[in-house]
């Protein structure tokens, strides 16, 4: 073959290199949106459960604070009328204005028992004052009139008080209340509001019943109105009334606490309660304690020098001390006060409502307290009326 001939033959073809077998870039995308798609929809179906549960959450905790809300909502108040015999007895009360009456009411309820009375009974009463014209006035103005001020006191002024800072009580009465457009005054223990929650009013709604101008606030106690044991036998009397009985360890004998423990444990107790109500409500003034069970020594005592310190000293730090009835007297009780109040007036009984006062002793009583009748007398509205036996069984102390 010749030279030329060589060089016009084609040169043979060199194999070429595979390709490597890939995924082109568009299936690569497809799959990939796929896959995001299906992730998406689950991460969607997961977060929707999420939503749909945690609104269902908030719905039933919605639910739930309506109901408890609703639960210490203050009912409205009940239908009453008076016969035509008690609208025309209420409807003479005599006027006055030298005088306060102070009304106390342990408990209101549905129903009465005890100390308490029940809701028809408190709108009654208070149906009753409105017809006869008492104005109830606030503590403050009360304080006033005890320190000499009647100035602006309304006529037939009367003062209504309530024990204990209960949550029933407040549902019970603040509509009937405001209804006939009365004032009241609310005791309560410091200690309460945070440790008896379902039993007691709490701070929250405390303020916001001195907020509303119906009410006002005051102390009658830091720890609570309980019992201690006094003696040896096991025998219970009033946090501020008695020495506690220290039992001893092992074979030792008990002993009572010193009186200068005694002092600490009482003063310390009452002025840890006027910190707390002071902190907890806003302007705030201790103008008036309440005797826990109406007993600062002088009914009932382990120790006669209890009564003879415990009011000057209430005196000495609140500007009005209540008590409990006046009308719960007993032989052998040296340094109780023998009036409706203190000849300073600095010490005020009260006149107790208990299921067993019908409309009848009450309009008596109050007669008997403004007119300035002799306390002897007063013994007999108890019996006025139906059902009016007696006093209720107890102290007739507050709380």
């Amino acid at each position: 073959m010749g030279l030329t001939d060589e060089r016009a033959q084609p040169l043979p073809r060199l194999p070429q290199p595979l390709e490597p077998r890939t995924v082109p870039a568009v299936s690569r995308l497809r799959t990939l949106r796929a896959s995001l798609y299906r992730t998406g929809k689950a991460t969607f179906r997961l977060l929707l459960n999420w939503g749909v549960l945690l609104a269902a959450v908030a719905a039933a905790l919605v639910v739930r604070d309506h109901v408890q809300a609703q639960a210490r909502a203050p009912l409205p108040p009940p239908v009453v009328q008076l016969s035509a015999a008690d609208t025309t007895q209420w409807q003479g009360f005599p006027s006055y204005r030298r005088d306060v009456p102070v009304l106390l009411y342990h408990g209101v309820s549905s129903s009465s028992g005890g100390l308490s009375i029940s809701r028809q009974l408190f709108a009654e009463q208070m149906l009753a004052l409105r017809t006869a014209g008492f104005h109830a006035i606030t503590l403050a103005q009360y304080v006033n009139f005890v320190n000499g001020d009647s100035k602006g006191l309304p006529a037939k002024p009367i003062l209504l008080t309530f024990d204990d800072g209960r949550l029933a009580t407040y549902r019970a009465v603040n509509e009937i209340l405001r209804k006939y457009g009365f004032h009241a005054t609310m005791f309560t223990f410091a200690s309460w509001p945070a440790t008896t929650p379902g039993y007691s009013l709490t701070w929250n709604e405390l303020r916001a019943m001195q907020r509303s101008g119906t009410w006002s606030v005051a102390e009658a106690g830091g720890e609570g109105h309980g019992y201690l044991v006094y003696d040896a036998a096991g025998d219970r009397g009033a946090v501020y009334a008695f020495r506690a009985y220290i039992s001893g360890a092992a074979a030792h004998i008990g002993h009572l606490e010193g009186f200068p423990a005694f002092l600490r444990r009482v003063t310390s107790n009452i002025l840890w309660g006027r910190q707390q109500l002071s902190a907890q409500l806003p302007n705030f003034r201790p103008l008036a304690f309440a005797v826990p069970g109406g007993n600062y020594g002088q009914l009932a005592t382990n120790d006669p020098r209890i009564p003879q310190f415990m009011l000057p000293w209430l005196a000495e730090h609140f500007q009005v001390v209540f008590g409990g009835d006046y009308l719960d007297r007993g032989p052998g009780r040296p340094l109780e006060i023998k009036s409706r109040f203190s000849l300073a007036k600095s010490f005020s009984f009260r006149i107790s409502l208990t299921s067993r006062v019908s409309l009848a002793a009450l309009h008596c009583r109050l007669t008997d307290w403004v007119t300035r009748a002799p306390i002897s007398r007063e013994h007999g509205c108890l019996r006025s009326g139906p059902g009016a036996a007696g006093l209720a069984a107890g102290p007739g102390g507050s709380h």
